[in-house]
């Protein structure tokens, strides 16, 4: 990136409204790019230009005052110089848009993999600079990410002008929207640089959706343009606003602000698209897709999608939206922009992030995007980040422990095993190719129970409620493998001796969890706490359902189900979810219906969202199929001419078990996986005349 200053000699009272520059660089094949400068402070303009063409390059300069002879028509020539060093971007350009309309690749054609992180707050001063934003830098590129969404100083989750946005030296506008504050973005350009020398594309938003209400169109396009002049020769990629149609959270015309949203951020985005020389590709951060929060969906480039933080229960609509997105007109890559941050109010840990860049990706996304609860709102342990305007908390992680969750390390081994496979940009969705054995596992379910008070399936007090349930492995047993499934009406935290296994806000979505390494011989204990929250119906039924498997390595299986052997009461009590706690003079729970039974019937367990997800490339000379309930599989549609590598590749570690070569076969009876813990990916490679 090569900078150029321009220091006026007239004087303008207020020179960020009173004064555009532009400045025109002609490359050696005579291609000219007309480049925004922005205002850097006092009565100095900067132009920033980035090329890939060798050789000496001409500029000149255009003023809206052309009276001012300092600032118009000023000519010069630098040179562009070729690059020797290992950065992907300076190597082969910024990331664009391929042919195909699926995915996206560098300049030079290389295929690009979307891994995003997201750190909408990345640019405030609780991220500090330069150690800590140096330190999760490293930690993301480590772990194979190359994207960074961050919001360009208008934040979410906050008014304006919040204390918590600003950063060293204050916000990006003046109080008043009279101007911008170049300070600020001198110090947010440090950050910005520091990600793309380590080889991340800074994904820049330019502001929330509820802000353009408070600045008004006009202001927020002088905005885009402050930012393409100050970004557009970094690798960048454009999100035109966070949650476009989205009104402030205490508004009182939401209704109205939505319309307003829609259409202004329209016309920014055509404005956006018609200032960047540098024509990085544009889309917009959504309530579900960017293609519905605006009026012209031409306009984007690439759909982003956001499609809930609700744990398993977001599953459904994020496979949906994906599809929907594949199929929609006009065609682009798509992106899960936001979905299940891992940690988010004590949920959506490793399995679901797990579950969810697998399921993206063989479903047809050009990629995926994490986040953190912790990271995107910049918690520290001394300094957490507060209440939401509406009054909730998100969580208080701070952003270094959120940084070491697993499912950070887990979404990077998918990217770094899809780009080894090669070719990765040629899979399609192929649910076609395998079906699932019909002996794979299912759930058993036992009976609804709850603490005896009334009649609990037809109305129960609001409030929490404690069950147990002792059981004795036998010593010598080996498991294999061993899953807790449940659902409480309302919601529930669950324990094996002692550890916190998982949590549940939808009881119409039951939860699966592996607990075999919390499992031990002899005395062990389910404990579940469960609530029945206040609702707006005249009755509030309350009710646990549980079914736990386990199998042992010799064949043998063991089952648990909720039923009047379980213990209940009314007071949470220290050390309750401990084998050694004497629940004796706990309540016997009351069984008050069948799995099956009215007012719940049977449960959307989301099975036909938990099969294999199948992708393949052309010619079939490769398939990768994720697993995520480690099904057994007969895969179809092989190539009888071919003869293909076959391996497990273990998503949790990254580790690979090799199976041996399938030769000659139309369909094959895949082997079991290596253990039935956790999900799993097979997959096949073709290799040609192998013997």
């Amino acid at each position: 990136m090569i900078e150029l200053s321009f220091a006026s000699t007239k004087t303008y009272a207020d020179p960020f409204n009173d004064v555009e520059l532009d400045v025109s660089f002609t490359a050696p094949d005579g291609e000219t790019l007309r480049v925004p400068a922005f205002w850097a402070g006092e009565q100095t303009w900067k132009a920033r230009y980035a090329s890939g063409k060798i050789g000496i390059h001409r500029y000149r300069t255009e003023c809206s005052d052309k009276t001012n002879r300092s600032l118009h028509d000023r000519e010069g020539v630098i040179e562009v110089t070729a690059y020797t060093g290992d950065n992907p971007f300076y190597l082969h350009g910024p990331s664009y848009v391929a042919a195909d309309k699926k995915h996206f690749e560098y300049a030079d054609g290389k295929p690009f993999l979307w891994l995003a992180d997201t750190w909408w707050m990345g640019l405030c001063k609780r991220l500090s600079w330069p150690d800590d934003f140096k330190t999760l830098t490293a930690d993301r590129v480590e772990k194979g990410f190359n994207v960074v969404q961050i919001v360009a100083g208008l934040y979410p989750d906050m008014p304006a002008f919040d204390e918590r946005g600003a950063n060293e030296v204050g916000f990006p506008w003046t109080t008043n929207y009279s101007r911008i504050n170049p300070e600020y973005f001198d110090a947010a350009d440090a950050r910005i640089r520091w990600l793309v020398e380590s080889g991340i594309a800074p994904c820049i938003v330019g502001a929330w959706g509820y802000h353009l209400p408070w600045l008004g169109v006009e202001r927020m396009k002088k905005h885009w343009r402050y930012l393409v002049a100050r970004y557009g020769a970094y690798p960048v990629f454009w999100c035109v606003a966070g949650e476009g149609m989205m009104p402030y959270y205490l508004s009182q015309t939401k209704s109205e602000d939505a319309a307003f949203q829609k259409k202004g951020w329209t016309e920014v985005a055509a404005y956006l698209r018609g200032i960047d020389p540098f024509h990085h590709p544009i889309s917009i951060h959504p309530t579900d897709m960017a293609r519905r929060q605006l009026e012209d969906a031409g306009l984007l480039d690439f759909d982003m999608l956001q499609t809930g933080h609700s744990d398993r229960a977001s599953i459904p609509n994020t496979l949906d939206l994906v599809r929907a997105s594949r199929a929609a007109a006009p065609p682009m890559p798509t992106i899960n922009a936001e979905v299940c941050y891992e940690g988010i109010l004590d949920t959506c840990f490793q399995y679901v992030q797990r579950f969810m860049v697998w399921s993206c990706l063989l479903s047809g996304t050009a990629g995926h995007t994490y986040g953190a609860n912790g990271i995107w709102q910049v918690n520290r342990r001394d300094q957490p980040y507060g209440k939401s305007p509406h009054g909730g908390n998100w969580g208080n992680t701070s952003w270094d422990d959120a940084m070491r969750l697993p499912g950070s390390w887990q979404v990077g081994l998918a990217k770094k095993f899809l780009e080894r496979l090669g070719s990765w940009w040629e899979l399609e969705p192929h649910p076609d190719w395998v079906t699932v054995d019909a002996t794979g596992p299912t759930v058993q379910w036992g009976d609804w129970i709850w603490f005896p008070e009334g009649d609990p399936a037809k109305d129960a007090p609001v409030a929490k409620r404690y069950f147990r349930k002792t059981l004795e492995i036998p010593v010598g047993e080996r498991i294999a493998s061993a899953t807790l499934s449940l659902s409480a009406d309302d919601k529930f935290t669950a324990f094996v001796n002692g550890r916190k296994v998982g949590s549940n806000r939808d009881w119409q979505h039951p939860r699966s969890y592996q607990v075999a390494p919390h499992l031990q011989a002899g005395r062990n204990v389910l404990a579940v706490e469960a609530e029945n929250v206040k609702a707006p119906v005249e009755l509030n039924p309350a009710g646990l359902l549980c079914g736990l498997e386990i199998h042992f390595a010799g064949g043998d299986r063991m089952g648990v189900l909720s039923d009047a052997t379980w213990r209940c009461t009314l007071k949470e009590t220290a050390d309750w979810t401990t084998p050694g706690f004497d629940d004796g003079n706990w309540s016997a729970v009351k069984v008050i219906g069948k799995y099956g039974d009215p007012p719940w019937g049977r449960l959307d367990a989301g099975d036909r969202y938990w099969m294999p997800y199948v992708a393949g490339a052309r010619e079939r000379n490769a398939v990768v199929i994720y697993l995520p309930l480690a099904q057994k599989i007969t895969v179809h549609h092989l190539n009888p001419a071919e003869d293909y590598r076959a391996e497990f590749f273990n998503p949790v570690s990254g580790a690979a078990t090799q199976i041996g070569f399938v030769r000659h076969l139309t369909n094959w009876a895949a082997p079991a996986c290596p253990d039935e813990s956790h999900d799993w990916v097979l997959y096949l490679l073709a290799r040609k005349g192998t013997k």
